[in-house]
């Protein structure tokens, strides 16, 4: 019998212990409440940003779903307990994105998602280039029309580009930037930069072919217009006859046509820094720098500002038809200021009347600054460069045309002024 006791006591432990273990009621966990109030952002180029209410206290974290149009809800991330956004990097412009959220925990994901939200992305703007108008021996006029900017609120910058070979790009200097990010003139809302623009092309070569093309800048990235070309006008001229009967060019340098009136913009021309040649700088609207040249020839069409565009001067860069930087046809030069004041001496009179009366149909052209090189007294004065220097002196003498004075002066040779050529 005493050994039936330790039996006993086994058994009955046993018993007791498996009855324990059946009697434990473990809590059944629910699946979190789902999340609220999504919103989504689009703050930079390919990011949007989600956030949302927590509205559960048993979540383990969130799961986010993601479609296009041409795709289905699937998870792109998950975040975790309490973390109540996220940011998708992965987005392509141009996208339509639709947005939801899950809460989950071990129980499962919420019942419910969060609403829904949907954004398309950034683009690059839409837009097409004008046709090309008022064709002329330096440039022509273009522009563009901006259909859309893309979804931004404001483009950085519109314009046109050209150049000597197709496809032209921003990159290239030859372009105009119209607007800077707040004001857009023409645009169909004020400051966005939606609409059409004019833009003036600049050529620095005449009876050359350019290829021009609208760009727009936003954002996202650049987009440009289709491509569209001309050929800048061939100059010609005839000659007339002045004082001592001398020819003379019938007009100025680079101008369209002979004057038909005293302020004809179309009679104008090129204003060219006293010794430069040909080189692009004298076209009204070139580029400007502040570094001054070393040599006769820059390698560049900048218009040089400052006293003298070259240091240390040449006073024979215009001396005669064999002058190193003459600008004129062939068999054509600059005149002298003596020759300047003989053909003054048969006018009318010395006034902007009396220049346009003449033979040689003078207009007031106007000039170009040598501090900024910006146009100064145009349809006020006439500039015309001779070839005669100021000796030991950065000048040289030029004809004024002007109501206040007319006559012979000299001034810097970093100006800008209009060139009439005498022939040999």
């Amino acid at each position: 019998m005493k050994n039936l006791y330790p039996l006993l006591f086994l058994i009955v432990l046993s018993s007791c212990t498996k009855s324990s273990k059946e009697d434990v009621i473990l809590p059944t966990q629910k699946v979190p409440n789902a999340p609220a109030n999504l919103k989504i952002a689009i703050v930079l180029v390919g990011q949007i940003d989600l956030t949302w209410n927590d509205s559960s206290t048993n979540e383990t974290g969130f799961r986010i779903e993601r479609k296009t149009d041409s795709t289905e809800y699937s998870e792109i991330a998950t975040t975790n307990q309490d973390v109540a956004n996220f940011t998708d990097k992965n987005v392509q412009i141009n996208t339509t994105y639709s947005y939801r959220v899950y809460s989950y925990n071990q129980a499962g994901k919420s019942n419910q998602s969060s609403n829904e939200r949907t954004v398309k992305t950034w683009n690059i703007p839409t837009l097409t280039t004008n046709v090309i108008t008022d064709i002329r021996i330096s440039g022509a006029k273009s522009g563009g029309n901006v259909s859309s900017i893309g979804g931004v609120r404001d483009l950085i910058a519109r314009g046109v580009v050209w150049g000597t070979s197709s496809n032209p790009t921003v990159a290239l200097s030859t372009k105009t930037i119209e607007g800077n990010g707040t004001m857009f003139p023409g645009s169909s809302i004020p400051g966005n930069g939606n609409g059409t623009y004019t833009s003036n092309i600049t050529a620095s070569k005449e009876g050359t072919k350019y290829y021009v093309r609208a760009y727009a800048t936003n954002i996202v990235g650049t987009a440009y217009g289709q491509e569209i070309s001309f050929t800048t006008n061939v100059f010609t001229f005839n000659t007339v006859i002045g004082a001592n009967n001398r020819v003379w060019m019938d007009r100025n340098l680079g101008a369209e046509r002979v004057a038909i009136n005293k302020t004809d913009e179309a009679s104008y021309g090129d204003l060219y820094q006293w010794g430069r040649g040909k080189d692009g700088h004298q076209i009204r609207t070139s580029s400007t720098t502040y570094i001054s040249s070393i040599s006769d020839t820059p390698g560049h069409n900048f218009f040089i500002t400052g006293i003298d565009w070259r240091n240390p001067p040449n006073n024979n860069l215009w001396q005669g038809v064999s002058g190193v930087n003459n600008a004129c046809p062939i068999g054509f030069r600059l005149p002298t200021t003596e020759e300047w004041n003989t053909e003054l001496s048969s006018w009318s009179s010395a006034s902007p009347e009396g220049a346009f009366a003449s033979a040689l149909k003078l207009p007031l052209s106007g000039a170009r600054g040598i501090n900024s090189g910006g146009l100064i007294d145009i349809d006020v004065w006439g500039f015309y460069w001779s070839s005669s220097v100021v000796t030991n002196d950065k000048s040289a003498y030029y004809l004024a045309v002007s109501e206040t004075k007319t006559g012979s002066v000299p001034n810097a040779r970093g100006v800008g002024m209009s060139v009439r050529c005498i022939k040999e």
